[in-house]
């Protein structure tokens, strides 16, 4: 089982200071994590399709990955969760839900209706990012309906949701609760910077060690104080 971590280059203090570092704390390897860094800032769309293909390139077709995003905290629990979920016959896992998954469920689903927002943290078989990232080339950037994702580079989670419903219609989804990671944001996000930090919105709905939240910002304070 292999870890992606999708980063921008504003972030990577953060995800080489304190997110890769927890993961390899809880005894995962440093070998089976990799930091995708959006160094030419493309966007998180492009960022994400390119990732798709380095996976499969690297890791084959018949992998687990844990994709993560760069402005997460794992549970306390995370590696032995994930582990465990390997034993699990399901197709993709959502690690994480927000305010704007209100209404879908906990449990075992179909994508239709049911699938969560869980970008920033879902396990992802290699087969099928590859075969996402092959029907973007051929179809996404010439269809209108997602005319204004692809004008502002984002829209990832909801274009590849789009992608899972359409081709894999009975496709087995977990929805994990409790939550695997809590979406701890630093300074709003990179393509919505009209988010507060810390905005209930897009705040986990299931992460039940909210005082590990309190503890990273204590150690990120002294980290700032400690490098000016």
């Amino acid at each position: 089982m292999k870890y992606m971590i999708h980063a921008c280059n504003q972030r990577m203090w953060y995800v080489d200071n304190f997110l890769v570092p927890s993961l390899i704390k809880q005894g995962i390897n440093k070998d089976d994590i990799y930091v995708y860094v959006d160094k030419d800032r493309e966007g998180n769309l492009k960022s994400y399709i390119k990732s798709s293909k380095l996976v499969y390139e690297m890791w084959g077709d018949n992998e687990n990955v844990w994709h993560l995003q760069d402005d997460v905290i794992v549970c306390s629990d995370f590696k032995q969760r994930t582990e465990e979920l390997e034993e699990r016959t399901v197709d993709l896992v959502c690690g994480f839900t927000c305010f704007y998954d209100d209404g879908r469920k906990p449990g075992l689903n179909f994508p239709k209706d049911h699938m969560w927002y869980s970008f920033p943290c879902m396990r992802v078989p290699t087969k099928l990012s590859k075969e996402f990232a092959d029907w973007t080339d051929t179809y996404l950037w010439r269809d209108n309906q997602f005319g204004f994702w692809t004008r502002y580079k984002k829209g990832d989670d909801y274009i590849f949701r789009i992608w899972v419903e359409s081709y894999y219609p009975e496709a087995k989804v977990l929805n994990l609760a409790p939550n695997l990671i809590d979406h701890f944001l630093l300074g709003g996000t990179i393509v919505n910077p009209q988010r507060e930090a810390q905005s209930v919105d897009v705040r986990s709905m299931y992460f039940d060690e909210k005082w590990l939240v309190d503890e990273l910002a204590e150690e990120i304070k002294k980290y700032d104080t400690d490098n000016r």
